[in-house]
This record gives C-alpha cells, sequence and structure tokens, in this order.
C-alpha cells in the first residue's frame, strides 16, 4: 500500500512537472506573439508610410524654406486657400491641410496666418438676385479682408500628383491689386518600392581543394550556374529585408581540369540590405547586403555560409550583383573555403500582372 502511493505521488510530481513546462512554453509562444504582433503595429506605423505622407514631409520643410525667401517680396500673408488634385485622398487632405498650416504658421521669418473666412460661402442680396460666393471673389473683398487680418497678401497653395510623384505649387499674390508677387513648384521624390520579387540569373566559382589518387592534393576552380528569386522588403527607405533561394547547375565543361562531382543543388539564404548612396535623381541605388545561409550541395556536406556583397541597381529594375560567399562548414574530402557570385537581374514590383 505504501508503495503505491510512493507510486502515485512520483506520478503525480512528474504530471506537475509536466504541465508546468507546457504551461511555461505556452506563456513564451504567447508572449512571443505578442511582440510579434506589436511590432507589426510598430512597422505600420513607423516603416509602412503611406508614399504620399512620406512625400509631404520631405516637402513641408522646402515648402517653409519658400516661403522665407518671400520676405524681400511681402512682409506678411495670409494662407487663402489649400487645393488638391482629384487623385488624392480626403484622408491625405485632411492630414495635409493641418500639416502646412502647421509648418507655415509656426516659422519666425515671416508672418504667416490662416484666413478662415477665405473659405466661407457667403451670400448677399441685390436687388431680387442671391448673390452666392466662396473664396476672395473680388478686390474689394480682398482688400478688406487683408485690413481686418492686418497682411499685406494671401498665399494659394496646390497639391497634386503626377505618376506616383508630389509636388506643391504656391502662389503670393498683393491684397491692394491682386499683384502675384511671388510663385514656386517644390517636388518630392517618389518613395522605393515597398516590396518586390528579384529574379537572377549569373555564375558562381568554387575554388575546390580536394585529394585524387592520380595527382595528389589538387584545387581547381569550379564554375555553376545560378538561377534564382528572392522576396525583398523595405524596412525604412534605404534598408530592406531578403528571402529567397536558387538552383546550382554545374556549368564545367569547358575546363580542362575540374572537379569529377557535379556541383548541383540548392543556395537558400536571408540577407539585411542598406542602399550606401544614390545618384541620377534616385535612378541608380548601390547598396550593401550581408546575411547568412545554406548550400545544399552533396559533395560539401551542405555547408552554412555567410553572405557579403554589393549590388548595383537601376530604375529600380534591373540589378547587378557581386555576392561572396565564406563556407562556415565543409566536408573534409572536398573543402571549398569561399565562392563567389556575379548575377544580373530583374526586378518586379506586382505591377507588371495587372491589366
Amino acid at each position: 500500500m505504501e508503495k503505491q502511493q510512493k507510486t502515485h505521488q512520483v506520478f503525480d510530481s512528474f504530471q506537475m512537472k509536466k504541465f508546468l513546462r507546457k504551461l511555461l512554453l505556452m506563456q513564451c509562444i504567447f508572449a512571443l506573439s505578442m511582440n510579434t504582433a506589436l511590432a507589426e503595429e510598430l512597422s505600420d506605423y513607423v516603416f509602412w508610410k503611406d508614399p504620399q505622407i512620406a512625400q509631404l514631409e520631405e516637402l513641408t520643410w522646402k515648402l517653409v524654406d519658400s516661403v522665407q525667401n518671400m520676405q524681400s517680396k511681402i512682409s506678411s500673408v495670409a494662407i487663402s486657400n489649400i487645393s488638391y488634385g482629384d487623385t488624392l485622398t480626403g484622408s491625405f487632405r485632411k492630414v495635409a491641410t493641418a500639416r502646412l498650416q502647421q509648418a507655415l504658421t509656426s516659422q519666425k521669418k515671416l508672418l504667416v496666418s490662416v484666413c478662415e473666412a477665405c473659405s466661407q460661402i457667403r451670400t448677399d442680396i441685390s436687388g431680387s438676385f442671391l448673390k452666392i460666393s466662396r473664396g476672395i471673389a473680388d478686390d474689394k473683398y480682398r482688400r478688406e479682408i487683408a485690413k481686418e487680418l492686418n497682411v499685406k497678401g494671401f498665399l494659394d497653395i496646390a497639391l497634386f500628383t503626377s505618376q506616383g510623384q508630389l509636388s506643391i505649387s504656391l502662389n503670393a499674390y498683393e491684397a491692394k491689386d491682386g499683384e502675384i508677387v511671388y510663385s514656386k513648384i517644390v517636388t518630392g521624390s517618389p518613395p522605393k518600392s515597398g516590396s518586390y520579387i528579384h529574379a537572377f540569373y549569373g555564375k558562381m566559382t568554387v575554388p575546390i581543394t580536394y585529394t585524387s589518387s592520380s595527382a595528389g592534393k589538387t584545387t581547381v576552380v569550379h564554375q555553376t550556374r545560378v538561377l534564382g528569386g528572392e522576396k525583398m522588403v523595405r524596412l525604412a527607405d534605404d534598408w530592406s529585408l531578403t528571402g529567397g533561394g536558387s538552383f546550382l547547375s554545374d556549368d564545367n565543361s569547358n575546363l580542362t581540369e575540374k572537379y569529377d562531382k557535379a556541383i548541383t543543388g540548392f543556395l537558400i539564404d536571408g540577407t539585411i540590405g542598406y542602399d550606401i548612396f544614390n545618384f541620377g535623381g534616385d535612378q541608380v541605388a548601390v547598396g550593401l547586403i550581408a546575411g547568412l545561409g545554406m548550400m545544399t550541395v552533396t559533395p560539401f556536406s551542405s555547408p552554412s555560409y555567410f553572405k557579403t556583397g554589393f549590388t548595383v541597381s537601376v530604375a529600380e529594375q534591373l540589378t547587378l550583383s557581386f555576392h561572396f560567399l565564406s563556407m562556415i562548414t565543409t566536408d573534409e574530402s572536398a573543402t571549398a573555403s569561399s565562392a563567389q557570385i556575379v548575377s544580373i537581374g530583374w526586378k518586379f514590383s506586382g505591377n507588371e500582372f495587372k491589366f
């Protein structure tokens, strides 16, 4: 009887430990999922900006500089109108109106105010006619409002887009006679693609050191064709995360000295990239990449590797790449300490397949 009780106690203790382990595992999974969800929310807020909002932030300060340069032309203005192109959404218009008014009225070099009356609808009865007007309809009203606001002129702002590129135009004119004294257009840079599929083709060279029965220890430069694809997600304007794979096909028909086994298999890796500089109006970008991967090649016992290199991207479509692979582990009978890949590729954003 006593032996059965001890057995039950041991069993209960074992079950309790097992339950606690499962509970701890569930807590870890729950915490990880919560952190992932929070990271996704933060990513939505920080990184995945609306392309138009991102350009608006860039252009706002250019617009402020332009308004400050008006000081030699006119001493004070009131924002009479902010108009928008048809393609700009209502939510963007609300954000843009608040952002521009706040930025322009808070700068110190030029007195800028907001003319609320300029956007109101007015009705006047003249004899038997009802006249409905909005904005600054005539010279008399313009001078009256300017006197009431104590400004020398007014500022008209217009926002419009063309092929994803946001532009802002402004015109400042005097209250006295309506003459335009300053005019300026500032244009933003379209944001880089948020994600794309990158297809590429190239050649990998691998210096292989092995021991043969006839020549002893020998090193040959082996060649392999590379055909692959990868998915890129942009984390910020210059940072990106990429994951993908490629197929290796042996290409040694023209070599007099070659390794007798075919180097075929797959490369699977993930990298993080950074665009170090852009030129040509952001049409050409040069970026660095670094990451880890695995080569599923039987003669090398499927080694893992560290990957680095650079990529030249033209118009965010054509790519020219040079990548260096440093093997972390290889088989003792045939060692390959490194490999180099030169490739050409094309980026697909997904819009190419929309009709």
